[in-house]
C-alpha cells in the first residue's frame, strides 16, 4: 500500500472561547486556537491539499495573522505551487476551511454532496459558519461524494456527519500505520480523552481555572460526575456542540478505533509536527 506524510500548515490563529471545542469542559476558557490547512505528500511527490484556511470568520472568533502566516506566503515555504495541485479535499465547507480555495486553478475539489446541500441553505443557527463567497464559483469542479470513498490506495476519504452534514475524516496510510485526520470532528487531542487522558486533563484544569468559580476535579462529587460521563454511552468523547452532537461522538468512536495516528482538526500541539509521522510523539490506542 502506498505510504504518504502529513504536513499541518499554519494560517493563522482565532482567539475564542473553547466551550465549543469540547463541550462542556472548556466552557468559559479563552485561549488562541490554529487554523491549519493540510498538506498529504505521496511517495511518488504527489501533493493533496486539504482545505483552504480562512479569510472572513464571524466577530466571535477575532482572528489575527501575521505575514508569514499569509496562505501564499505558506505554500510557497512549503514547496507547494498552487497552480500544479489537481487535488483538493475539502473536509467541510466552514468559512475557516474554504476561504482560499479559489488559489487553486487546476484542481478538483472532493465535498460531500450533503455538505453542498446543506451549505448553500444552512439552518438560521448555523449560518454564519459558511461564506458561500468562497466556494461558489467553484462548485462546477466539485467532485460530488456520497459516503466513504477510497481516493487513492493508501488514501480514503470517511463521512462523518455531526459536526456538519457531510463532513468527512481522512484516512492516510503512513510509514507508522493509518494516521486518521478527524477534521472539525474533533478539535483537539483532549476531545479523546480516554486515549490522551493528560491532555484532556490539563485542558480541564485550565479551563476550571479560570472560572468565575473554579471547579476541584479533586472533588468527590465531581469526580462521581466525571465518572458518569467516562462509564457511559461513547463515553471520554467530547466534541463540538454543533449540528447533531450525537451523530458527531459517534463519528469521534468510529475514527478513534480506526486510528493508530490521531490528527485533530486545530489542535496547537500540531504547530509542532511539522511532518507526520515523524513529529508524531503521542501515546495512546
Amino acid at each position: 500500500m502506498r505510504q504518504y506524510t502529513i504536513k499541518p500548515l499554519l494560517t493563522g490563529w482565532f482567539y475564542m472561547n473553547w466551550g465549543g471545542l469540547i463541550f462542556p469542559f472548556a466552557e468559559g476558557y479563552h485561549a488562541d486556537l490554529p487554523c491549519f490547512m493540510f498538506l498529504i505528500e505521496g511517495e511518488d511527490g504527489e501533493q493533496i491539499i486539504v482545505d483552504g484556511s480562512y479569510t472572513y470568520v464571524p466577530f466571535t472568533m477575532k482572528p489575527r495573522r501575521t505575514p508569514e502566516l499569509e496562505v501564499p506566503t505558506v505554500l510557497k515555504n512549503n514547496g507547494v505551487d498552487p497552480d500544479t495541485i489537481k487535488t483538493v479535499i475539502v473536509t467541510h465547507l466552514h468559512h475557516d476551511h474554504t476561504g482560499y480555495l479559489n488559489l487553486f486553478k487546476n484542481a478538483s475539489y472532493y465535498v460531500q454532496e450533503a455538505e453542498l446541500l446543506e451549505a448553500y441553505y444552512p439552518m438560521g443557527p448555523v449560518a454564519p459558519g459558511y461564506a458561500p463567497e468562497n466556494w461558489m464559483d467553484l462548485v462546477p469542479r466539485f467532485k460530488l461524494i456520497n459516503g466513504d470513498f477510497k481516493l487513492r490506495d493508501g488514501l480514503e476519504l470517511i463521512h462523518v456527519p455531526g459536526h456538519t452534514a457531510g463532513l468527512q475524516a481522512i484516512s492516510v496510510n503512513t510509514s507508522k500505520g493509518r494516521a486518521i485526520m478527524f477534521s472539525d470532528c474533533c478539535y483537539l487531542f483532549a476531545g479523546l480523552a480516554k486515549r490522551f487522558p493528560m491532555q484532556f486533563f490539563e485542558l480541564a484544569t485550565k479551563a476550571s481555572q479560570s472560572a468565575k468559580e473554579p471547579v476541584n476535579l479533586g472533588d468527590p462529587e465531581v469526580a462521581r460526575t466525571l465518572d458518569k460521563i467516562f462509564t457511559s454511552r461513547y463515553g471520554g468523547y467530547f466534541g463540538p456542540n454543533i449540528i447533531n452532537p450525537g451523530d458527531n461522538m459517534r463519528g469521534m468512536h468510529k475514527l478513534d478505533l480506526m486510528a493508530d495516528i490521531v490528527v485533530p482538526g486545530h489542535d496547537p500541539m500540531l504547530v509542532d509536527m511539522k511532518v507526520i509521522p515523524d513529529d508524531y510523539h503521542l501515546e495512546g490506542k
